[in-house]
Order: structure tokens, then C-alpha cells, then sequence
């Protein structure tokens, strides 16, 4: 029944929309001027399925963050007159019963490149957008025309039901501006919100014979409400919520097999995939990078390139490997050889490798270590270095020639 009082028919909302447009677009008496500001909302019409709050899923945890499009519409703000930069606030309110101010936000604003003259991102800096996001403040330039995109995402969770629900969308100026103001503080742009429960996927599913029974009992019965779809498809809808999550999860498989998108409790179980044994110490980042780049890797295993890579990976810097570190040597004036100095004290297939870094205690000697013990040919001996980089010296960006 709650859905019976609080969704109103096409018919009721069709006129509730009328009689709001008309009072939007109707004038005062005696020649009064015209609004400051003009608004409008394309569409004007805008429907959204209900769905329940899904429960989170292993394969949406990710580091990064997916965009998905809600159901929304563009709102056009214009200023009519001439007069300097004006602040107009813009929020959202209900004209008829049931209506939820949760159910709506602002999430986007955008405006003409201003010339430079008149503030350039000075000027931008000036939108504001209230806390919970239903109250966005725009400073608009005498005859600008902004725009701005208000979402809705109405969910079924036992306080919101289908139905019909004509808004308003208001902008006004501030309290202090408005008493200043010659003409009208507000304007208004009207909308019809329609929240519906999601048509029943299984219903295609099924052989034809029951679609047909279905119609057939709808012409004999009549149209349905218009938030209420017939008890045989909402009856389905059932089986469909339960199958939601596992839907929900097939949809998101592929996430779980990139190491991109992964979850971070997913990576040593991909790792393995390339045979590989993650130091749960290094960053996340640094993991995810190691595992898309493991077989590249394996390629060059034992070469200086391979081993400057993983390096680099872990470091963020290029290393400096010399196979060939000593050139030659010169006995100064105190060397006595054989009671200070000797000859062929370095084992033979030594490498030295340098890490120029910024600060030396951040980079941890025994994970270094570890990668070339790992990555080094095991008939080769090596000598690590790691040193506090110069101002403007390093390879902190570029790869050494190979």
C-alpha cells in the first residue's frame, strides 16, 4: 500500500510537471522584471531502476577506481543581464509527496575558457559544492552561461519506492545578494524523476509461452500502475536478486587476472602465475609492476639489462653495472708490494653494481641483495655500492644504454 500512496500515475505526474512548468514559465503582473538567471535541465524526464546496495565483491576491490555512469542530466545556468559576477546557488527540491533529498547530487561543473583578463582558474577556484553534495555555488561573468551535471542514485533500501516525483531545480542568490538584487532572486527548471523496479531479465529467458500468458492477462486486467510492474515478472526479479552477487562477480573475472586491476590480497596468488615469490614488503605499486613485467623479465635473466630493470623496479632508479670495474692500477710512493698492496685480490667474473639514490637509508641493502643473488649469472661475483646521488646527477629517469 506504501507504494500506492507515495507513486503517482502518468497522469498525476504529467500534470503536477504542467502546473509547475507553468508557474516556472508564468510572469508577474505589471510588467515586473524577468529572473537574473535562467535555468534549464536536459532531460527534463529522467528514470532510474531501483537496486538494493550491492555487498562489496572480491573482483571490484581494486587499487584503481572505476567510473560508472549514473543516471543523470545536464543543468544550464545563464546569467540575463549585465551585471557583475553574480554567485548563484543551485539545489534540488521536491514538489509533491515522498521525495528524498538523498537521492540526487552534484558532480560536475564546467564553463568557457574565460579570457585570462578576467581571472582565468582564479575564477574556477570560486564553485563550491556543499559537503553532501546537494548544494553546488557557481560564480558566473555577466551573460555566462555554465553548465553542471546532477546525478541521481536512488537505491531500494526499504525508504525509497517507485513512482513518479516532479522536482525542481532552484537556483537563487545568496541571502546578502538577493536582498540587493532589483529583480526576482530565484529561478527554477522543473523535472520528473521516475524510479522504477528493473524489468526482469529471466522473463526472456523463459519459453514464449509464458510472455504470452502474461500480456494476455495484462489486456484483460489493464494497464498496471506505473511503478508497478505485473506480480509474474516482479516474482522473477526475486530469483534475480539472489543471483545478483554471482552475476556481479562474472561481470568483474578479468579484473581478477591483470595485475592492474587485481585485488592486493589477489597478487601472491597471481604471481604465482609467473612463478614468481612477492616480498609482501615492497610497495603495492612496485608488486603490481613486478608481476606484469615478470616474463620480460625471465627473457633477459642473467643479462645486465634483466638485472637493471628488476632494480630499477624496486628502486625507481637506473643502476650503473660495471663487468669491467678496474682498468688498470699505478703503485704510489708509500705502496710496497706485497706488504700493503697485492695484485689479483679481485675474484675473477666480478661485477660492481652503484645505486646513486637521494637517500641511501631508504633503499633496504638486503632486498637489493636479494634481486641480483637472483638475477646475477651464478658463475659471477659482485660488489654493491649504494651511494647519495649529486644534486642534478643520477639516472633517476632514463635507461642506460645497453
Amino acid at each position: 500500500r506504501a507504494v500506492e500512496v507515495l507513486a503517482l500515475s502518468v497522469e498525476q505526474a504529467q500534470a503536477a510537471l504542467a502546473a509547475i512548468r507553468s508557474r516556472q514559465e508564468g510572469h508577474p503582473a505589471g510588467g515586473a522584471p524577468s529572473a537574473a538567471v535562467e535555468v534549464r535541465i536536459v532531460p527534463d524526464t529522467v528514470s532510474v531502476a531501483l537496486h538494493p546496495r550491492p555487498a562489496p565483491s572480491p573482483a571490484e576491490r581494486s587499487a584503481w577506481h572505476r567510473v560508472q555512469a549514473q543516471p543523470g542530466a545536464l543543468v544550464t545556468v545563464t546569467s540575463l543581464d549585465q551585471a557583475p559576477l553574480r554567485r548563484v546557488r543551485l539545489r534540488v527540491q521536491g514538489d509533491g509527496p515522498g521525495w528524498g533529498a538523498r537521492w540526487v547530487r552534484w558532480v560536475w561543473a564546467r564553463r568557457a575558457a574565460p579570457p585570462e583578463s578576467v581571472g582565468g582558474e582564479a575564477l574556477a577556484a570560486q564553485d563550491t559544492l556543499s559537503d553532501d553534495e546537494t548544494v553546488l555555488t557557481l560564480l558566473l561573468l555577466p551573460g555566462e552561461k555554465r553548465e553542471a551535471t546532477l546525478e541521481f542514485r536512488a537505491r531500494l533500501d526499504g525508504e525509497t519506492w517507485p513512482g513518479d516525483y516532479p522536482f525542481l531545480v532552484v537556483a537563487e542568490l545568496p541571502d546578502g545578494e538577493a536582498a540587493a538584487s532589483p529583480v526576482p532572486a530565484a529561478a527554477a527548471a522543473a523535472g520528473l524523476l521516475r524510479l522504477r523496479h528493473p524489468t526482469a531479465a529471466l522473463l526472456d529467458q523463459l519459453p514464449a509461452l509464458y510472455r504470452e500468458a502474461m500480456r494476455e492477462q495484462e489486456r484483460m486486467d489493464g494497464p498496471a500502475p506505473s511503478a508497478e510492474p505485473p506480480f509474474f515478472e516482479r516474482y522473477l526479479r526475486g530469483f534475480e536478486d539472489a543471483d545478483l552477487p554471482l552475476q556481479r562477480l562474472l561481470a568483474n573475472l578479468d579484473r581478477l587476472f591483470s595485475p592492474n586491476t587485481a585485488p592486493a590480497d589477489f597478487l601472491p596468488w597471481l604471481a604465482t602465475w609467473v612463478s614468481l615469490v612477492l616480498d609482501e614488503n615492497w610497495p603495492e605499486l612496485k608488486r603490481r609492476r613486478l608481476i606484469r613485467e615478470a616474463v620480460e623479465l625471465y627473457r633477459w635473466r642473467g643479462t645486465r639489462r634483466g638485472l637493471s630493470r628488476y632494480l630499477q623496479i624496486y628502486t625507481g632508479i637506473w643502476p650503473q653495472i660495471d663487468d669491467q670495474p678496474f682498468l688498470g692500477m699505478r703503485l704510489g710512493p708509500e705502496a710496497l708490494l706485497g706488504r700493503n698492496s697485492v695484485i689479483g685480490n679481485v675474484p675473477p667474473h666480478t661485477f660492481v653494481v652503484t645505486l646513486a639514490v637521494s637517500d641511501p637509508r631508504s633503499v633496504k641493502e638486503q632486498t637489493v641483495r636479494a634481486i641480483i643473488e637472483s638475477e646475477k649469472p651464478a658463475h659471477t661475483a659482485y660488489a654493491l655500492r649504494i651511494v647519495r646521488a649529486s644534486p642534478g646527477g643520477g639516472r633517476l629517469a632514463e635507461e642506460p644504454g645497453r
